[in-house]
């Protein structure tokens, strides 16, 4: 892999990061937003079904920031884009596609059973 294309997945693996961030801060200002005005008896479940929601995508963008941080950390390191189950170089081509894998695309396959 060059050195231009460690870059530009940088770069993306950065912007990625920032729209987390960003869409969680969204969250937080709508969830706000919700709480504050009174909800009658009746919306009660659909407002416990939302705040289910929020969470369960909170949990979701969490991964996402740690598989995000990860790839960071292996770029650091001159070990990103290596498989962790197979230890062979990860295509170019995934790698632009899901830039924070850990896995190609057999090994991940294989991992979920596919």
């Amino acid at each position: 892999m060059s050195e231009k294309d460690l870059e530009q997945l940088k770069k993306q693996l950065l912007q990625q990061r920032q729209e987390i961030f960003k869409r969680l801060h969204n969250l937080e200002d709508d969830w706000q937003a919700l709480s504050e005005h009174d909800i009658e008896p009746e919306d009660e479940a659909q407002k416990a079904g939302l705040t289910e929601l929020f969470n369960q995508l909170d949990l979701r963008e969490q991964r996402e920031i740690e598989e995000i941080d990860l790839a960071l950390s292996k770029m650091a390191t001159a070990t990103y884009g290596i498989c962790e189950a197979c230890n062979k170089n990860i295509p170019l081509e995934r790698l632009q596609a899901v830039p924070a894998t850990s896995y190609c695309l057999k090994c991940k396959s294989l991992q979920n059973g596919e």
